[in-house]
């Protein structure tokens, strides 16, 4: 083995100072490039007002309350994919008639596809309403039920095949 001159050191060692401020570098283009995605994509944010919406959560859970007291029983189906359906009955199983029935239905996983229609009476304590889904897969129905004065909701998730 041969001792290295004071010269072969010194130019083997140029390279030292050189690495540590590449590494600083490439260190500083990733985290730019970890700010750039972070600012640009998506917020986090789940609703505009959330503070307001925390103050009225009282009232949703009051809201929930009164609807659990009137002891409604539904039955929400989605018939070969062409016609929702629902059944309503209160709480000592007697079928209501009359009420007015809303559906909104939403796409959990993506957005602009949402869409509402009504539900017509069509027979004791059933209403029925033709619907089309754009797209088939998952889709979220919410029910919103109004009958003198009493107000329901109900939500579940159909699947819609191709």
């Amino acid at each position: 083995m041969t001792a290295m001159t004071k010269e072969e050191l010194e130019k083997s060692s140029r390279w030292i100072p050189w690495s540590i401020v590449g590494f600083f570098v490439v260190l500083a283009i990733l985290d730019g490039i970890f700010v750039y995605l972070a600012t640009s994509t998506h917020t986090g944010v789940v609703t505009e007002h959330a503070y307001e919406e925390g103050l009225r959560y009282n009232e949703t859970v009051a809201a929930a309350e009164k609807q659990d007291a009137l002891g409604w029983q539904t039955e929400l189906d989605l018939v070969a994919g062409s016609s929702l359906m629902l059944t309503l009955s209160d709480a000592e199983s007697r079928f209501i008639d009359g009420a007015s029935v809303r559906a909104e239905i939403s796409r959990p996983t993506q957005a602009g596809m949402d869409f509402e229609l009504n539900l017509e009476q069509s027979g004791t304590g059933t209403y029925e309403a033709a619907v089309s889904f754009p797209e088939p897969g998952q889709w979220e129905v919410r029910i919103f039920v109004e009958w003198q004065q009493k107000q329901y909701q109900q939500a579940k998730r159909v699947v819609v095949a191709k």
